[in-house]
């Protein structure tokens, strides 16, 4: 090709325009951002979304109050309550929040509770602010919504450690807050633990294979690129790194060096016969420049399926990475050659014993599939169908905590607030009445079936808070007359609404024909969640007169129920790129048997894949349910080399054990090196604090390592069983 021509008498220019341009993207880095938000996991037009939106335009927002844990003395003697009252006296005037709530405030209800008006010290009521066994206590902090961003909450968490370090009761921190704040801490955490181990795998693997420098800095520095280009655009295009994104830079390192150990292992093949550095490598760009193209075309509808997903975080993972896998072909075929050409004297040729020694495992591959290929397909019918047996066990069950590992810091204190006080997620409940209705909402009817109601989830979730308009005149008619039963007459509901409306602006909405009923509950799983779901609508339609309907959101049931969309969507996904993959080898290769035996052995690993899954009893989540449309594409490549190989030995040669042996003993040693640092660098991830990321680390080193011996081992076999023939357009 032409363009390949120009790269090779070009080669100083081709490296200077690229490092221009990566200079470029590393200025626009500087901007990039870090963020997670729980809506960046909400999915896009589904009705739970938009009920969670409505509720947040017409309320207010349920994700920014901080629950701060501090240990108790063992009587609430008034130095303690004074140092506590210290404390939050400079948490309230830092400006940062709407209001606090601690136990300093009982002391004040003692004090002022006869001759206080405006009833401000309700609040401490309405929340826990004791733990069960009475050995915590609790401060309730509102985070004003000018603050509710990563940069700001970093300051705010700053100053809550400052200020509370100087009294040592034992704190935890908790909350939405600290949550999305420490997910992006412990972000940032895997990116600097991953990319060090993952870079040396990728050193011993290359200088094993290729024992020469040049060889092994450059796909390297390729891959270094291919990061920069992409966090890059990324930056240009306004989209940080959150949740999803941020595996990015370690995925191109893991996925990108294959590109360059296939071109580079084909370039020695010619550097072997002795063939002028130029030429060698003009002929592998004209060799490797289609296969490559292919090979990354299939690895990235792996990841451009994610487009199938309603989740814009998931759909944005996908684009990006899709489009790190082609600028690393890109740079494979110009900066690699550019640079040979460049370090032309550094390059030696010397064969090693360890490549030997590959090449001897792979001749026992080929020995066994050209000698027993039945009992081959067999063995893989059998394993494939043990397996089955497994995938039929998965489920999909998960809650939002699952997601972190059982160790890590933020865990164990949402965990131990979680026993302590109930939890920290918030869940919201929406009580509307029809347009019809003449009433207002704290109609002495209405309060009467939300004190019921409330009762009852009392009784479903007895250590969390329920905070509803109907509970604040409670406590205020208890202050005024703690004889009266609630409801009371409607004149003195009216009093009482009427003296209460700061405290209860936030549990109503401007139209005053909703109100919500706001509960902070534990980690509940998906089926946990659709269990109380189910009993809440089943109460409300048995209990509540027809004019008043039951809304249930909040950021734990949205992004449960995301969970479920999403895992449809990403197996609709799968489908499609399976379909997309096969027509494109079955047009590739003009055969429709050829095409078909080719994706048989792709099948087998997620297959395995899945029954893993089963077997351990590890519940399907997004991110595990994205490793198998990624894993298709990717363990596709090596049949692609495969077969590409293939064809082009079976022009030179039209006997089949040949063909079929020499492919496995070349082609096969770059399909082995590949494999080994794909599968190295995803056991790497197997150490991030996210339980999900860790299990797709372990499920992508299974599907790629059954996908390479299923390539050298079933793929031939089959060929060697349904043999088929060339036609004269390919011979």
């Amino acid at each position: 090709m032409k363009i390949f021509s120009l790269i090779l008498d070009h080669p100083r220019k081709t490296v200077l325009s690229i490092c221009i341009t990566t200079s470029l993207f590393c200025i626009a880095i500087f901007d990039l951002s870090y963020d997670f938000t729980i809506e960046q996991l909400f999915a896009k037009d589904k009705q739970e979304t938009e009920q969670y939106f409505d509720f947040q335009n017409e309320f207010s927002r349920e994700d920014n109050v901080f629950l701060l844990v501090h240990k108790n003395p063992a009587t609430l003697n008034n130095k303690f309550l004074d140092s506590l009252s210290a404390v939050v006296g400079q948490m309230k005037v830092s400006g940062f929040f709407i209001e606090s709530v601690s136990l300093a405030d009982i002391k004040k209800d003692k004090k002022n509770s006869s001759n206080d008006p405006g009833f401000d010290h309700i609040s401490s009521r309405l929340l826990n602010m004791f733990s069960k066994d009475s050995l915590h206590g609790a401060i309730w902090l509102t985070l004003k919504d000018n603050y509710n961003t990563f940069s700001k909450r970093a300051d705010v968490i700053k100053f809550l450690k400052n200020t509370t370090s100087e009294y040592d009761w034992g704190w935890t921190f908790s909350g939405l807050p600290v949550v999305r704040n420490t997910y992006v801490d412990y972000m940032i955490q895997d990116n600097i633990k991953f990319i060090p181990p993952v870079a040396l795998i990728l050193v011993i693997s290359l200088a094993l294979l290729f024992r020469n420098w040049v060889f092994v800095v450059l796909p390297l520095v390729t891959v270094l690129i291919t990061a920069i280009w992409i966090l890059g655009l990324m930056s240009i295009t306004g989209k940080g790194l959150n949740v999803m994104t941020y595996m990015v830079p370690t995925l191109l390192f893991i996925i990108g060096v294959s590109d360059s150990i296939h071109f580079l292992s084909r370039l020695n093949i010619y550097l072997d016969k002795d063939i002028d550095i130029k030429e060698a490598l003009k002929l592998s760009m004209n060799d490797m420049g289609v296969a490559l193209f292919l090979t990354s075309l299939t690895t990235a509808i792996g990841f451009l399926a994610l487009l199938y997903s309603s989740i814009a975080i998931v759909q944005e993972f996908g684009i990006f990475i899709a489009s790190g896998v082609f600028i690393a072909y890109i740079l494979t075929l110009t900066f690699i050659p550019s640079m040979i050409i460049i370090l032309k004297s550094a390059l030696n040729r010397n064969r090693n014993k360890k490549e030997i020694r590959r090449i001897k495992l792979l001749k026992i591959f080929s020995s066994l599939v050209k000698s027993k290929p039945k009992q081959v397909i067999f063995i893989s019918v059998l394993l494939t169908s043990i397996f089955l047996v497994g995938a039929s066990k998965v489920t999909t069950g998960s809650s939002l905590l699952s997601d972190l590992h059982p160790k890590s810091s933020l865990y164990i204190d949402l965990k131990n607030v979680e026993h302590w006080f109930g939890g920290i997620l918030p869940m919201e409940i929406i009580i509307e009445k029809d347009d019809g209705i003449d009433l207002p909402m704290h109609n002495s009817v209405i309060m009467g079936h939300i004190k019921d109601f409330q009762s009852q989830l009392n009784r479903m979730f007895p250590e969390s808070n329920w905070i509803s308009i109907q509970r604040v005149l409670e406590e205020v008619l208890y202050e005024i007359d703690p004889d009266e039963k609630f409801p009371p007459d409607q004149e003195t509901l009216d009093q009482i609404n009427m003296i209460t409306q700061d405290q209860t602006q936030t549990l109503i909405n401007f139209d005053e024909n909703k109100i919500r009923i706001s509960g902070m509950l534990p980690d509940l799983s998906s089926d946990e969640l659709d269990e109380a779901r189910d009993s809440i609508m089943s109460y409300a339609k048995k209990n509540f007169p027809d004019w008043l309907s039951v809304v249930i959101t909040g950021t734990m049931p949205v992004a449960l129920n995301t969970n479920d969309y999403l895992i449809l969507d990403l197996f609709s996904g799968f489908g499609l790129a399976f379909i997309f993959i096969s027509i494109i080898m079955g047009l590739l290769f003009l055969s429709f048997r050829l095409g078909l035996i080719s994706m048989l052995p792709n099948l087998i690993p997620i297959v395995f894949a899945a029954g893993y899954l089963g077997f351990m009893g590890i519940p399907i989540r997004p991110p595990i349910a994205i490793t198998f449309s990624i894993c298709l594409g990717i363990a596709v490549d090596d049949s692609l080399h495969f077969l590409f190989r293939f064809w082009q030995e079976k022009k030179k040669n039209s006997d089949m054990e040949i063909a079929i042996s020499n492919t496995i003993e070349t082609t096969g040693l770059a399909m082995l090196t590949s494999t080994i640092v794909l599968v190295s660098g995803f056991m790497v991830i197997t150490v991030s604090n996210f339980i999900p990321t860790s299990q797709f680390g372990i499920i992508s080193a299974i599907t790629l390592t059954v996908a390479f011996i299923t390539d050298v081992t079933l793929l031939p076999a089959l060929l060697y069983i349904f043999p088929f023939k060339m036609s004269k357009k390919h011979k």
